[in-house]
């Protein structure tokens, strides 16, 4: 792959070596690694409106910590969708956890980093980086035909072997919210043929409809929108991030909205397995911590009581 195809990922980490860690890990010629060294420094990378795939941001760094730098990342327009996974060594899960949600990450990872594990997370974001640029990429392709070419016409021209190709389940959706066409992969997700799905609305397949229906709403408002979670509504309830952008005619005009799907079933659990790993790791330290202080509890009272009894033999023999 070529240098201006790489997929960008941020690494902030004020220690040089979870740097140079990190970029061993994610040594792949798919990638371009971009270091900074503290919250500032990513800021000012930022700034230079460089497009990143992902971020991946140390929580303890002194001056500004992870938590400020991801909320002043998410006040830089372009940067708001950028997904954010905070790298911690701190063993208070719950509590940090929550607070790096709330800062406005995706993701969160416990040190030290399983290197398995932190390729899969970037690989899923990176993919979905790539497909969301490869629909834009078709969108614009689109404004170069013919003003009287219906929209449909030009998904379906210029976009059916990659719709169909792709695994992800993909949407096209009008301007009053009904889908105008699908791929194989929506069918399998919902379970609902091609000619009754199209025509129906988008958010009729969705456990949050009115969640769903205020997706697509963002991206006709926005012109886009990035890792929107959402709950398909099939057997298995599968949840998803959407991204999707709108396509426009050669006048400016929104003709519709493209929204592609990422199932991240596979990730949650893994996730899940994680954290659990975790948490029977601290149970298994707070038991050697009772462990340890009632022995040494028994070795302080086995002490007192050999002081005690020399203290009575020598009241008794002197």
């Amino acid at each position: 792959m070529k240098t201006n195809s790489q997929v960008k990922i941020l690494m902030v980490d004020d220690r040089a070596e979870n740097l140079f860690a990190l970029e061993v890990i994610l040594s792949n010629e798919s990638y371009l690694c971009v270091k900074a060294d503290s919250g500032m420094a990513a800021l000012e990378i930022l700034n230079l409106e460089q497009s990143f795939a992902i971020i991946l941001m140390d929580v303890q760094m002194p001056i500004m910590d992870g938590f400020e730098t991801v909320k002043r990342i998410r006040q830089i327009e372009k940067h708001k969708q950028v997904p954010i996974i905070f790298l911690t060594a701190n063993l208070d899960t719950s509590v940090n956890i929550f607070k790096g949600y709330q800062a406005g990450a995706v993701d969160y990872m416990i040190k030290p980093i399983s290197p398995e594990i932190l390729k899969a997370k970037v690989a899923v974001f990176a993919e979905l980086y790539r497909k969301t640029h490869k629909l834009l990429e078709q969108a614009e392709q689109m404004k170069k035909l013919d003003s009287d070419v219906t929209a449909h016409k030009l998904l379906s021209k210029y976009s059916l072997s990659l719709i169909e190709a792709s695994h992800d389940p993909l949407f096209a959706i009008s301007s009053e919210g009904k889908i105008t066409d699908i791929n194989n992969a929506s069918v399998k997700v919902t379970g609902v043929a091609r000619d009754k799905l199209i025509g129906t609305h988008f958010f009729e397949y969705f456990t949050d409809s009115e969640k769903a229906r205020e997706g697509y709403l963002q991206v006709f408002a926005k012109g886009f929108v990035s890792d929107y979670p959402l709950t398909i509504m099939d057997s298995k309830h599968t949840d998803v991030l959407f991204n999707g952008s709108v396509y426009k005619d050669d006048e400016g005009n929104v003709l519709g909205v493209v929204i592609v799907a990422r199932d991240i079933t596979a990730q949650k659990q893994m996730a899940e397995r994680e954290i659990a790993g975790r948490e029977k790791e601290l149970m298994r330290i707070e038991e050697l911590e009772r462990f340890r202080k009632l022995i040494v509890g028994r070795e302080l009272k086995m002490i007192e009581l050999k002081r005690e009894i020399e203290e009575l033999k020598s009241r008794v023999l002197y």
